[in-house]
């Protein structure tokens, strides 16, 4: 075989092999979208159970009267998704799945992009577990009944900007290695809230409209937490804390009746309360008040 002959033949292979490559790379990143739509049919109430590992989530109220309008986009070779809905009776229950087939496998947020709009006719309870998610949920305008929220290695934002219709019994978080922001919490109109937060950097904002006392269980140990109140608002602080913790307020707002036991002068004057019971192990807090002219 003659050298330029076999030059053409090893060229042509690089060229066919490149091509394949890159047919097969494309393939292996194919993306698909999936939507669903979940028309009311005289549900009472909805239970909505969200378990996602990686992706990038958009939650908010929609405009059509369904109780689901979603859309999700995703890579069905290296994705899988499931989204089912069960009525009985007068109830119904939603639920979306989504992980990885291989659980070793490095995706980007982007190959999973889930757009959940929910109607606001039916009272929902929300069960949502998110991985390695960046999340943004926009509860304004839903009508919600119950919360749980359970966040990995997660970057996620919550928003409450006009008041729940319904009294939320209790509001449930569990953050681990995440940042997490909830703002306008006094609009979700709960009675209590429990946060249990590790080694992340947390915001709980307490700002919005209630005229009611509500209790606040915080549990954090390496993260950073900031709580904002509002200075309407009557406000006792009770902590626990190591020496390894830190833990502050402006003194010049808040007054120490008791050993750790903290209230701001609008306490017991004001049926718009918030009771908190802080425990910290490594990690800090902050108490400040909320600049709710923002």
């Amino acid at each position: 075989m003659s050298i330029k002959k076999a030059l053409f033949l090893i060229l042509t292979g690089t060229i066919i092999l490149g091509m394949l490559s890159s047919q097969l790379h494309a393939k292996e990143h194919a993306s698909t979208t999936e939507t669903k739509k979940i028309e009311s049919s005289g549900e009472k109430e909805v239970r909505v159970q969200i378990d996602i590992g990686v992706a990038v989530i958009d939650l908010q109220k929609n405009n059509s009267g369904n109780i689901l309008d979603a859309e999700m986009e995703y890579d069905p070779n290296q994705i899988k998704v499931q989204a089912d809905y069960h009525k009985f009776n007068d109830k119904g229950k939603l639920f979306l799945e989504s992980d990885t087939k291989d659980r070793d496998l490095d995706l980007d947020l982007e190959d999973n992009y889930w757009k959940l709009e929910f109607g606001d006719q039916v009272p929902l309870s929300f069960d949502i577990d998110v991985g390695a998610c960046e999340a943004d949920f926009d509860f304004t305008g839903l009508t919600i009944d119950d919360l749980q929220i359970d966040v990995g290695a997660s970057s996620v934002e919550t928003e409450f900007r006009k008041p729940n219709s319904h009294r939320i019994s209790e509001i449930n978080l569990d953050v681990g290695a995440s940042k997490l922001i909830l703002n306008s919490l006094g609009n979700a109109n709960f009675e209590k809230l429990i946060f249990d937060g590790g080694a992340g950097d947390f915001t709980l904002d307490f700002s919005g409209d209630f005229n009611h006392s509500a209790e606040v269980n915080i549990d954090i140990g390496l993260g950073s937490l900031s709580i904002l109140v509002p200075k309407d608002a009557g406000i006792q602080i009770k902590k626990e804390s190591s020496f390894l913790a830190s833990f502050s307020l402006d003194e010049d707002e808040f007054e120490e009746v008791e050993d750790d036991l903290y209230q701001n002068k609008n306490f017991g004057k004001t049926k718009k309360e918030l009771i908190f019971n802080i425990e910290v192990g490594l990690g800090s807090v902050k108490v400040e008040y909320a600049d709710e002219s923002l």
